[in-house]
């Protein structure tokens, strides 16, 4: 077996100036035809794009855009790659990039700001055209926003209320609002809300939202939001603890996908069955919802709307990086399902929402 030296060989990987040898043409033209930025003769076209193809050239992309100071990719950032909408979201994304000529660069910060921070660091150097971000939390801290200054940045999911970026966010209180309406028209009154974390926005949006519902039905005091942080295991045992109770709810409203997932464990761990004994209803769509009877109700963001807006306001920002920045809600969708029926009341009871 021959082994080659000084780089030449086998697998010695071909050059424009090669290219250009083989066509009989100058390594500008070559270029010109694989940019398109200038029109070339179609016999010149030709002699270049059968030179590539004999010599197998591959571009180097990388390096012509870094020339031309674009490397037409984008980070994104999201806190959870295991979660359907998170996941399913960047799919979306990469979609919509792909359209454009862009690639998509992935990282997850695990629900952790300081990996946050350095998967941010990261892309940067990286030298990416833009960022998209599902924070963490809801402020980015000071260390990656001074690091993301002078690149384009999209927040979406939280941090809607950080001035300084374009957002992105459902429509969440009015979701909320809703799915609540969903269970009372149901005949529930004892609808307790489980919501993740603490102190999130999206999540105190989602709180709200059923709080208001309750209120208008004259069910304020009946309110109860039992917060299970941001894991399902978490979720499932801080719900757990109400369906023990003697006085459980008939309904549960689960504020996120961990949270949905955690009620459903919950539920089964106490022998109890949806929607039989209980109601639940989840937040976020997934394809597990409708493969095991009962079908999951659930409010279901459209990932569609919410990676166009994503995306649009990407673009707007890198063509235009001094317009005002801009702040967009997308409504979302009850499905309801199999997972949330009609409260059947014991006999002679009278609710407080009145006769069923």
């Amino acid at each position: 077996m021959t082994t080659s030296k000084g780089g030449s060989g086998a697998n010695k990987v071909p050059t424009i100036r090669e290219v250009a040898a083989l066509a009989g043409v100058a390594p500008g033209t070559v270029s010109n035809v694989l940019t398109g930025k200038k029109l070339v003769a179609e016999p010149l076209k030709k002699a270049v794009l059968d030179a590539i193809a004999k010599l197998d050239y591959r571009p180097n992309h990388l390096a012509s855009s870094l020339r031309f100071g674009k490397t037409k990719s984008i980070g994104v950032v999201v806190p959870d790659m295991t979660n359907p909408f998170f996941s399913g979201l960047v799919r979306e994304l990469e979609g919509r990039a792909a359209a454009d000529g862009f690639q998509i660069l992935l990282m997850s910060s695990h629900e952790e700001v300081g990996e946050e921070v350095e998967r941010i660091k990261a892309l940067v150097s990286r030298q990416v055209d833009g960022l998209i971000v599902a924070p963490s939390r809801d402020t980015i801290a000071s260390s990656p926003q001074s690091t993301i200054s002078g690149i384009p940045t999209v927040l979406i999911d939280r941090a809607f209320g950080v001035e300084e970026f374009d957002t992105v966010s459902a429509d969440n209180d009015a979701a909320t609002f809703t799915g609540a309406r969903h269970l009372i028209d149901l005949g529930h009154e004892h609808i307790t809300f489980l919501a993740t974390a603490p102190g999130l926005a999206n999540i105190e949006e989602r709180v709200a939202g059923y709080k208001r519902a309750m209120e208008e039905a004259g069910l304020g005091r009946s309110a109860n939001v039992i917060y299970g942080g941001l894991t399902i295991e978490n979720c499932r045992s801080a719900i757990e603890q109400e369906l023990r109770r003697a006085d459980r709810p008939t309904a549960i409203f689960a504020s996120a996908y961990v949270a949905t997932l955690g009620a459903a464990k919950a539920i089964r761990a106490v022998d109890l069955a949806f929607p039989k004994d209980v109601s639940l209803l989840g937040f976020d769509d997934s394809d597990w919802m409708t493969v095991l009877r009962p079908y999951v109700s659930t409010i279901e963001q459209p990932l569609s709307e919410l990676s166009e807006a994503c995306w649009s306001l990407l673009v707007r920002r890198m063509t235009k990086t001094d317009v005002p920045a801009e702040h967009r809600r997308v409504a979302c969708a009850l499905r309801a399902r199999e997972s949330t029926c009609r409260l059947r009341a014991p006999k002679g009871r009278v609710s407080a929402l009145g006769s069923k």
